[in-house]
């Protein structure tokens, strides 16, 4: 039988929220200007509700349930809808108070971010943009949260409940330094597999993207130092004879006379950053206008990019 929901206090919800987000009754009061035993006294009424405990104290803080991670979900995105109901549905590009908060990826942190500024700043100078990095482990709860508004990357397998837009297509090359011993020339196969390499791996996972793409081909190369950030190999391959793989877009940054690049001799090497957001913002009218820009910015980098692919003279 469906529970009436007029026996809920929607500020019990809210309490619940809060615990979800903070696994503390001390944090979870004091971010809600509540008193700890209001607030123990509130998620008692949930509890006696829902006839379950829901958080349960050990020594890391309340751990909830698995019926409160059961509907924990659903639970915040209501949260996040009624949030956004009750917000004012005008948007104003001037309104100095507006930001945004986005979490961008190092490499469209060099590809399209300041493309992304510099419109911004001249159709709407007193719009303000939060840019922050992220595990994409991480931008599930962030966008759930609203933490952040939107997320910019290679973001695969995200649950259904996001929603996303291409923005641009890239492809892995090689890059070294010009007086590696490979450099000048088109790496073989046989050159590519043999050379020692330095491997860029974002975020927790155990192999790097170009890893699985190889992989994927039947193909294994020789990593022998592994970074977390792009910024981190020009100044690593300008000291050895490494070979990193980079995306052929940020190659602009590097020093050309220092650097040398060239096309991975595997083919299928390619990938596409996307704009991902939470469903339940789809409709806002800020959400609106800030995916236009990025579908603008977007356009303008690939008009800027319809030169040739990068050739093997590098």
């Amino acid at each position: 039988m469906p529970m009436n929901l007029a026996n809920i206090d929607l500020k019990l919800l809210v309490v619940f929220d809060a615990m979800m987000v903070d696994g503390s009754v001390s944090r979870a009061a004091e971010r809600l200007g509540m008193s700890q035993p209001a607030l123990s006294n509130a998620l008692n009424r949930l509890r006696l509700l829902l006839n379950d405990r829901l958080f349960l104290r050990t020594a890391d803080g309340m751990r909830p349930t698995p019926r409160a991670l059961e509907i924990a979900g659903p639970i915040q995105a209501a949260m996040r809808q009624i949030e956004e109901a009750l917000e004012p549905t005008a948007f104003e590009p001037g309104d100095p108070d507006w930001t945004f908060s986005l979490a961008v990826s190092d490499h469209a942190s060099v590809v399209l971010l300041p493309l992304l500024i510099e419109h911004i700043t001249r159709i709407a100078p007193r719009v303000s943009l939060q840019i922050q990095s992220r595990p994409n482990e991480e931008l599930p709860t962030q966008l759930d949260n609203s933490e952040i508004d939107l997320a910019v990357g290679i973001i695969p397998n995200l649950p259904r409940r996001f929603k996303n837009m291409p923005l641009f297509e890239d492809t892995y090359v090689c890059m070294m330094r010009r007086g590696h011993p490979l450099a000048g020339k088109p790496i073989t196969l046989d050159e590519f597999l043999a050379t020692d390499q330095l491997s860029v791996k974002p975020g927790m996972s155990d192999v790097s993207r170009a890893d699985r793409f190889l992989a994927q081909a039947g193909l294994k190369r020789r990593v022998v130092t592994t970074v977390h950030q792009f910024l981190a190999a020009p100044a690593i391959v300008s000291r050895s004879d490494l070979v990193v793989l980079v995306f052929e877009k940020m190659a602009p940054i590097f020093d050309p006379s220092r650097f040398y690049f060239c096309p991975v001799p595997v083919s299928n090497m390619t990938v596409c950053a996307t704009a991902v957001w939470s469903d339940v913002h789809t409709d806002l009218p800020a959400h609106k206008w800030l995916r236009r820009q990025l579908a603008t910015v977007a356009r303008q980098l690939a008009e800027e990019n319809e030169s040739p692919p990068l050739s093997a003279a590098g």
